[in-house]
């Protein structure tokens, strides 16, 4: 009996690190430099991070001519990190309508090549991230489509909350495996309401998670910025801004817990304040990612094979306590 036990007590114990292991950590990274220093070498591996999906380049239109727009270069890599290209596509693009989407692909897939092969980076990967409309979901669907058939490569696509809960209408793409971006969720505003992350507004449409028939991983938010208005209206964002910064700007009045009014003109963060300018720093809290995890694994009928993180910077990661995202595969 005594031997049963301990056995029944075994498998208890590798089914569930088995169901912690299955979940990979990732994170984007959303710069056009890529520069790895020594401590942040020693986060990935304190929170057993080995995957990064990078912002390669984005594709805009330029006289009516899709082109690639500001590249990543890369500095240095650390050893054993995989790297996997996301490519931004703004929605004009394939809402050109006569657009050559075989030429694209092709261009597309070529100017990854050279990206790769001047850094000695091997990929078995490319995502897509753009938000399609119904506009313009054909020539995105056949992109998709095109950039599979000539790299034989696997293929990934952001999902946005909408294209989830409307997936008949919006349509799903033809990729291996959709990411759904759970941030970005409220208008932008000068108001306390935080456009990154709403749970109100996400619950509304997370129950049709169990019904979307794509396998989909998770794309959570650990990042800031801070909302700049002028006259009620945003004019600007400005990225990994928190409020510790603005704590120490005299210039700056804090009025509530994270809205600041500007007492004199000043520059800042490269961008110019005026007087009475109101400004918002809007980020996510630990207890908030976790939330999220738990309202997702509630939702989902299977795990994610990789729940990813944006974006990776110290003002982003340092707001977190050590291995916080090791520690996130335990909530799903």
């Amino acid at each position: 009996m005594k031997k049963i036990y301990c056995l029944l007590t075994l498998l208890i114990f590798l089914s569930c690190s088995k169901k912690e292991n299955d979940i990979q950590t990732s994170f984007y990274y959303w710069k056009t430099n890529f520069n790895v220093d020594a401590s942040e070498v020693d986060f990935l591996q304190q929170n057993d991070i080995n995957k990064m999906y990078v912002r390669y380049f984005d594709v805009v239109l330029k006289g009516g001519i899709p082109i690639p727009n500001s590249a990543i270069t890369f500095d240095s890599i650390p050893n054993n990190l995989q790297i996997t290209p996301v490519v931004y596509i703004k929605n004009e693009v394939v809402l050109k309508p006569n657009l050559n989407v075989k030429e694209l692909a092709s261009q597309m897939v070529n100017y990854i090549g050279q990206i790769n092969e001047a850094n000695h980076i091997s990929i078995n990967e490319i995502q897509l991230d753009c938000d399609w409309s119904l506009n313009s979901k054909n020539h995105f669907f056949a992109l998709v489509d095109e950039i599979k058939k000539q790299t034989k490569l696997k293929m990934s696509a952001t999902i946005r909350l909408h294209q989830v809960k409307y997936f008949e209408k919006t349509g799903v793409p033809n990729v291996d495996e959709g990411v759904l971006m759970y941030y970005n969720m409220g208008i932008i505003s000068a108001d306390s309401l935080n456009s990154i992350y709403d749970r109100e507004v996400a619950l509304k449409y997370i129950n049709t998670l169990n019904r979307y028939p794509l396998k989909l991983n998770i794309a959570l938010p650990v990042y800031s910025w801070l909302v700049h208005t002028r006259n009620k209206r945003p004019i600007n964002l400005i990225s990994r801004i928190r409020t510790e910064q603005l704590d120490t700007i005299s210039n700056f009045k804090k009025i509530d817990n994270n809205r600041y009014l500007v007492l004199e003109p000043t520059s800042r963060f490269g961008t110019y304040f005026k007087k009475n300018d109101l400004l918002k720093i809007e980020h996510t809290t630990a207890e908030q990612v976790q939330e999220m995890i738990s309202d997702l694994s509630k939702n989902m009928n299977e795990k994610p094979n990789d729940i990813i993180f944006y974006d990776f910077d110290k003002t982003n990661t340092n707001n977190y306590e050590n291995e916080f995202f090791k520690k996130m595969l335990r909530s799903f």
